[in-house]
């Protein structure tokens, strides 16, 4: 917004607050000193004419009204009129004043504490690491998808397809990818965790509804796991939404009977149990079974891992984030006295990814990478990594070593193509660099901005000589 349209915008809407002040003000002032009542119910008496000869009330209603609004006119007629005190002018001297002086001051303290040429900002903008963290989320899932659309039959990609879009709240596109990843299992109840996944996603893609397919899904879960908490918490959700409030009721009693008291879906089965049971006209009390004792076990449910996790999750907000970071943190000193635990060095890696540290998370991976240099699914995650960093302009050796085998299984891999174009740009292959990045940019729509912000790097390379 530019500076004197500011000020318009400003100099209006003060001048309508203003104005609604002291609108406000001189009516309280008009208030009659008597006969207040009966001026009212003769008003309402001419509406109820106005309303009935409009049709917009039938006859009986009318006359019933008619003669309530009467009878409240003679017990106001007889009654004593009760003088109001008048409102004297210096109360009104001083709203004016302040109405005037408020405006003012405010506009005194903005021109030295404000910025009235600050651009506007969005609001999705302003928490930059919440964005950050987001925007690196988000470019890491985008690229993987674009690399499974040239490697469909990867299964596993899309297992972390669907975990990547579920932890960025896109249940819908979460539930087509652990679709797909089914889809290649063979046997779709194979993998129950899966399968559970895929139904917890159908049934967040559809506003907490428990479609039949979702409900299929979790009883294919059932016939490999009969124990499974995520599906028997949604199965009875779904006889719930259902209205079978008894098969409801008995799924939510079996569950809580197995669960641990300390499981984080505990809580929510409890709530359920106590709705339903009021809906069937029955104790809750009475209808809830214990739990089993408090478990430090890392079960899966409907609310996430039980143990350490639900204790965090009892934590006031602020607290939770101290308590993650120290989580993260220990995970990190202990690897300092085992810098050979790969699996280690993975989860550092992803836990720093999403606490918004992308520095710290590329470091991460490097350390992974090192240690199992010809995963390529771990030298991608590096270089997303390094990416969501900001150090796209970085090519490590273990990085360049695995980028031409990850070049081999799929030669428009845009994540290859980019870190091989910077290799070669800085080796002094600068035609070597113009064809890689050639290829990358050929596979965005004109006009894109991708495609706009490669075609300037090209044009940014030395002539062929």
């Amino acid at each position: 917004m530019s500076g004197w349209l500011f000020w318009i915008v400003a100099a209006v809407m003060t001048a309508g607050a203003v104005l609604i002040l002291l609108r406000s003000l001189f009516r309280a002032g008009a208030i009659p000193a008597s006969g207040h009542d009966s001026t009212v119910y003769r008003d309402q008496l001419k509406e109820l004419e106005r309303e009935r000869a409009a049709g917009q009330i039938g006859d009986a209603e009318a006359e019933a009204a008619r003669a309530e609004i009467v009878r409240r006119l003679l017990a106001a007629g007889e009654a004593q009129p009760v003088a109001l005190p008048q409102p004297t002018r210096p109360p009104r001297r001083l709203a004016l004043g302040l109405a005037i002086l408020l405006p003012v001051a405010a506009l005194a303290v903005y021109l030295v504490e404000g910025t009235p040429g600050l651009p506007s900002q969005p609001f999705a903008s302003r928490d930059q690491s919440e964005r950050g963290a987001v925007q690196a989320a988000l470019a890491q899932a985008q690229a993987l998808e674009q690399r499974l659309a040239a490697a469909p039959q990867d299964r596993d990609g899309w297992v972390e397809l669907g975990q990547r879009w579920s932890d960025l709240g896109e249940a819908a596109k979460a539930a087509d990818a652990y679709g797909r990843a089914i889809g290649l299992s063979g046997a779709a109840g194979g993998d129950p965790v899966l399968t559970g996944r895929y139904g917890e996603a159908l049934v967040g893609a559809n506003g907490g509804t428990v479609t039949e397919t979702a409900r299929a899904a979790f009883e294919q879960v059932l016939k490999v796991a009969p124990n499974d908490p995520r599906a028997r918490y949604f199965l009875a959700l779904g006889n719930s939404q259902a209205g079978d409030d008894r098969a409801a009721l008995a799924l939510w009693q079996g569950l809580m009977r197995d669960s641990p008291a300390d499981a984080p879906w505990v809580a929510s089965v409890r709530q359920h149990l106590t709705e339903t049971a009021q809906r069937l006209g029955l104790d809750p009390a009475g209808v809830t079974p214990q739990t089993l004792p408090p478990s430090t076990s890392q079960a899966s449910g409907p609310a996430g891992p039980a143990g350490p996790a639900a204790a965090i999750a009892r934590l006031p907000p602020d607290e939770q984030a101290k308590a993650i970071r120290g989580m993260v943190d220990g995970l990190a000193a202990r690897l300092q006295q085992s810098p050979d635990d790969l699996q280690g060095w993975i989860r550092l890696a992803r836990a720093r990814s999403v606490l918004g540290d992308a520095a710290a998370a590329a470091d991460a991976y490097a350390r992974a990478a090192a240690l199992s240099p010809d995963d390529n699914g771990l030298l991608r995650a590096y270089a997303d990594a390094l990416l969501a960093a900001g150090r796209g302009e970085e090519v490590p050796p273990v990085l360049a070593a695995g980028l031409p085998r990850l070049l081999a299984a799929d030669p428009k891999d845009l994540i290859a193509l980019w870190f091989l174009g910077v290799a070669a740009q800085k080796g002094g292959q600068p035609q070597e660099a113009r064809r890689l990045w050639g290829l990358m940019r050929d596979q965005f729509p004109e006009g894109s901005p991708e495609r706009a912000g490669i075609e300037q790097r090209i044009s940014q390379l030395p002539a062929a000589g």
